[in-house]
This record gives structure tokens, C-alpha cells and sequence, in this order.
């Protein structure tokens, strides 16, 4: 057991899981995945498969089957479901309904490998992060390979609790476990997509973020009551659209960003640098495609914004308060 402490998941729920792991060969790379349904389900984490041309599946028996349909995607907890080729290629692992561990609980992470032995790694949580209703998760002590990604995760009892996920947030590695109640609905259907369903989770998985890089020369004349309560107003904007982005209502986003910098053109009058680079993002809105492009420039605009509050209040002694920090993003 890798990484492990001196406590070991039960025996009987390794030689269970082992069989229904896979290991997903996907353009060159690896990552882990497991059968979840008897008509062929495969779960696995949808950055793990993004954009995939050729997919391998290798059994725990060592068959080896190509996979060529997507039967589900979650883009927002970074989920997918793949169908097998034949239904009775690999046992299904049971997915009980069962609490989640809680903080400082011990989780053992299976990642699939080239043989009938999977590499077992014991972490424990973290904390139990709460995004919204959209989505709850376990935050791990330590980072994760990314070959473990879609690899299922055991609670010390041996149940199957989540699918474990290697994830960014603010620039960090985290080891992430997303729970086993966001698959079931994943689980239900019956159709079938071609692989290249995979691409646009990819493309959008390869968004190129524009911040803005703003000279603190930008901020002169503004006081600093007057700076943090924009940081103030940026960071709530944002606690507020992302996640209603998260579920689904992009327009929703970025209407919600729009109306907040047009309030603050409006309110800001101090400050004129600022203005003008709210200004300047919704002008960039304009020629934009959709809410989906507008939404993330008026993100690029208050991230660019909040940056240069902060830099600006860290040289100024007078501050009185801290920046509020923008939102996590967990999920790649």
C-alpha cells in the first residue's frame, strides 16, 4: 500500500473492487476508471478522457477492449460515463448509499493498474467541502497522481464512497474525492454518443484565461476604503456566479456580472482607473459569440481588478482591511 498509515481497508472489499477496475489507456497516457453497471458503464473522471481520440480499456483480467461510445457526462463534477463494448466484460462494482467520511477519516484510493492487483493509497480527509447545492466534496491530506483519477475510493468500512480526482485550484494540486450520489442519475440512461462527444469538455477544459495585468498606477487617487469596498463587491459578484455557471446558467452568469459592473461604473466614482477597466470588459463583451465567452471576460476583468486592489493594499499602510480572496475552483 502506497502512502499508506498502519490501517488497511478490509480484505474483502479489495478482492471484491479489484475485478470491476480498469485501466484506461488513452492516448498515451493512463488513468483508472471502474464498471459500475452490468450493461457496461464505465465511470471514470471526465478531464482524465477530455478530447480523447483512441480510448483502451484493460480488465483486471488483462482482456483488452476498445471503447468507442460515452454513455454520460457531468461537465460540473468532472464525471463520465463510457460503455463497454460487451455488457459481462467485468463484474460491476455496488455503489451503496452510505455517509460520507468526515474530517480526519482515513479513505483508501484504488487506482487501476496492468494486472489483477490494484496500487492502494490511504489518505485522510481533509475537509468536507460544501460548493453549493450543485455539488459537496473531500478535500484529501495530499496530492494525487493523475493516473489515479476515476479510480474508486473506500471509506474504512470498505464501501465505495466517490471517485477520486486530481484537480487544480488556484494554481495548487489537490486530491479530490467527488461522492458516489452524483453517479447513480449518470447510470439511468441508455444512449450512446461517439467519442468525439469527448472534445468539447476538452476545449473548454483548455480555456485560455486574459486576466488583465494592471500597473498599480492604475489605482491612483483611490482610497483605500473605497478599494476594498470594490474588492468587497467583486468577490461577492463572484461568489454568487459561479456557481449559478456551475449549474448550468451561463446567460444567468453572466447577465449577473454585467448588472454588477455596470453598478460599479456608476458607484466607483473615485476611483477612474477602475472604472475604466469595467468599462473596458464590457466593451470586450461586445464582441463576443455568447454568454459563455462574456461571462469568462467579465471574470478576467474582476480577477484582473481584485489583483491589483490587492498588490495595491499590501504597499499602502492605511489599509484597514483585507481583500477578500476570490473563490476556489476545485474542478478542472
Amino acid at each position: 500500500m502506497a502512502e499508506g498509515s498502519d490501517r488497511s481497508p478490509p480484505r474483502e472489499a479489495l478482492v471484491h473492487a479489484s475485478p470491476s477496475l480498469v485501466l484506461l489507456e488513452v492516448d498515451g497516457r493512463t488513468a483508472s476508471g471502474f464498471v459500475a453497471t452490468a450493461r457496461g458503464h464505465l465511470v471514470t473522471s471526465l478531464h482524465a478522457v477530455a478530447g480523447a481520440r483512441v480510448i483502451h480499456a484493460v480488465m483486471a483480467d488483462g482482456v483488452r477492449a476498445e471503447v468507442v461510445q460515452v454513455a454520460a457526462m457531468d461537465e460540473r463534477r468532472d464525471l463520465a460515463v463510457l460503455r463497454l463494448p460487451l455488457p459481462d466484460i467485468a463484474p460491476p462494482l455496488f455503489l451503496p448509499r452510505t455517509p460520507l467520511p468526515g474530517e480526519g477519516d482515513t479513505v483508501y484510493l484504488l487506482r487501476a493498474m496492468a494486472g489483477p492487483a490494484p496500487e492502494v493509497r490511504s489518505q485522510q480527509v481533509r475537509a468536507v467541502q460544501v460548493l453549493g447545492d450543485w455539488l459537496t466534496l473531500l478535500e484529501l491530506t495530499r496530492t494525487l497522481p493523475e493516473e489515479s483519477s476515476g479510480g474508486p475510493v473506500l471509506d474504512e468500512r470498505g464501501d465505495v464512497v466517490g471517485v477520486a480526482t486530481a484537480a487544480l485550484a488556484n494554481g495548487r494540486a489537490l486530491g479530490l474525492v467527488i461522492p458516489t450520489r452524483y453517479i447513480a442519475p449518470l447510470l439511468l440512461g441508455h444512449g450512446a454518443s461517439p467519442l468525439s462527444t469527448l472534445e468539447t469538455p476538452r476545449r473548454r477544459a483548455g480555456r485560455v484565461r486574459q486576466v488583465p495585468q494592471h500597473p498599480l498606477s492604475l489605482l491612483e487617487g483611490a482610497s483605500s476604503d473605497a478599494l476594498e469596498a470594490l474588492a468587497t463587491a467583486l468577490g461577492q459578484a463572484i461568489n454568487a456566479g459561479a456557481p449559478v455557471y456551475n449549474r448550468g446558467d451561463v446567460d444567468g452568469c453572466y447577465r449577473l456580472y454585467m448588472r454588477t459592473a455596470e453598478r460599479l461604473i456608476a458607484a466607483c466614482v473615485d476611483c477612474p482607473g477602475a472604472r475604466l477597466a469595467l468599462r473596458e470588459g464590457l466593451q470586450r463583451c461586445v464582441s463576443l459569440p455568447d454568454s459563455d465567452e462574456r461571462a469568462w471576460a467579465l471574470r478576467d476583468t474582476f480577477d484582473g481588478l481584485l489583483d491589483v486592489i490587492g498588490r495595491w493594499l499590501q504597499v499602502r499602510p492605511t489599509r484597514s482591511a483585507r481583500t477578500p480572496p476570490p473563490p476556489k475552483r476545485y474542478l478542472n
